[in-house]
């Protein structure tokens, strides 16, 4: 089966704030469950409407300062988990200021470099 995404996915946990862009606009908390160039799946209390259009400040380890960043709803769907119910919802990005991009294309270059090493690794074990 062919893949179709067109970006390296990383499973990766980083607090989000997020502000739907509609009345009343309440800033509110989720975790992402992955996290592309292109954008995220992010884990919520709550259901999006597919199109809802976002504010997003996401947490890096790497840096001082959240990220900022528009996003749209491309999907959201209900998951169970231990904690009750959750939502998965894939958001595309839309504009990222360019001190924003930077620092977020940075912190996902560093992942892909560490995701390098651990691969070569494992090579490394198979082939010796």
């Amino acid at each position: 089966m062919r893949e179709k995404r067109r970006f390296i996915r990383f499973e990766i946990s980083l607090k989000v704030t997020y502000t739907i862009q509609k009345e009343p606009r309440i800033e509110k908390t989720g975790v992402t469950k992955d996290v592309t160039v292109g954008g995220i799946q992010l884990l919520t209390n709550e259901q999006f409407e597919i199109g809802n259009k976002l504010e997003i400040k996401m947490f890096l380890p790497t840096a001082l300062n959240p990220v900022h960043l528009d996003g749209i709803v491309l999907w959201s769907k209900e998951t169970v988990s231990d904690t009750g119910h959750l939502y998965n919802t894939g958001i595309e990005f839309g504009d990222i200021e360019e001190d924003n991009k930077s620092t977020f294309l940075k912190f996902l270059c560093d992942l892909m470099y560490q995701k390098a090493g651990e691969l070569k690794k494992i090579r490394e074990k198979t082939d010796g």
